[in-house]
């Protein structure tokens, strides 16, 4: 049963629309959909976690693998993909110039399996103090270019330390979404924490493994303890290859499904992360 409303429930559709040129003798205008609008009609989920763009981190090696994880994300019923590549001091840290040359070649291999197969481009962000300054110098990129962030910390981290950082990327005019919040110690053995994170207006991200156990039973009842909550933003796989945590959604959605209803699995599979591929206003700064 789920006992709170979420403040941070998606909403809106996108009613814009490039016109195109209306052809000579026709008495129809035609219209071709922004991205939003092509979400808006697609069936099946977003994965807004994920390491698939080729040779940039520790995910995907090579084109080859990142054709292979796309292959079985297509399979899981994924139709739209925000590519996180990390910017990490060990784990990758491309700069923009090479991630978005990157996501060409992704994008190309998608549209190989399917035209409508969605791309978009953002960042795993682990926390430094350099971070704020690094992204308003556009060293690094937010999610599809908005203002919604996505950032890591050590498991071993304080949650002091955790607050704190995330405090810092909201005073600096950032949405932030916390990636896989059940990996953090300190929240997983004091949920109310994650409530409180939650009351500050932090999104909670969780992978989708976790949601049907396969990363621990504690973690499982901490995931549920979300749900049950209401406080869940969104699901992603966190994927970085075929073989070894690949791009499944299909079984944590079915669960999730059957336990809540399909309107909140589409809610935290697909509709809340829709909000983060919603194109940029002329007037919008980022």
């Amino acid at each position: 049963m789920i006992k709170k409303q979420k403040n941070g429930k998606a909403q809106g559709i996108c009613i814009s629309a490039k016109r195109l040129t209306k052809p000579h003798g026709q008495g129809i205008i035609k219209y071709r959909p922004c991205e939003q609008e092509r979400c808006e009609g697609m069936e099946g989920f977003i994965d807004m976690h994920c390491h698939i763009l080729p040779g940039v981190d520790d995910g995907a090696k090579d084109i080859d693998e990142t054709r292979q994880m796309l292959r079985i994300a297509y399979e899981e019923g994924i139709r739209c993909i925000i590519a996180t590549p990390h910017h990490h001091p060990r784990r990758g840290k491309e700069n923009p110039k090479v991630l978005r040359r990157q996501a060409k070649l992704l994008r190309e291999a998608a549209h190989e399996i399917d035209e409508h197969f969605r791309i978009y481009l953002g960042t795993e962000i682990f926390f430094g103090q350099d971070v704020v300054d690094k992204l308003e110098a556009r060293q690094i990129l937010t999610m599809n270019g908005r203002d919604y962030v996505l950032v890591e910390f050590s498991p071993s981290d304080t949650y002091a330390y955790i607050r704190q950082s995330l405090q810092q990327l909201q005073l600096s005019g950032y949405q932030v979404i916390l990636a896989h919040v059940e990996r953090y110690n300190c929240i997983v053995k004091d949920a109310e924490l994650a409530e409180q994170l939650w009351e500050m207006g932090i999104h909670l991200q969780v992978n989708a493994d976790s949601i049907i156990g396969e990363n621990g039973r504690e973690v499982k009842k901490f995931v549920k303890y979300l749900m049950d909550s209401d406080m869940l933003f969104c699901v992603g796989t966190d994927a970085h290859s075929s073989r070894h945590r690949a791009p499944r959604m299909k079984k944590a959605a079915g669960f999730v499904k059957k336990k809540y209803g399909e309107e909140y699995m589409r809610r935290i599979f697909f509709s809340n992360a829709k909000t983060m591929l919603k194109k940029l206003q002329k007037n919008e700064l980022r």
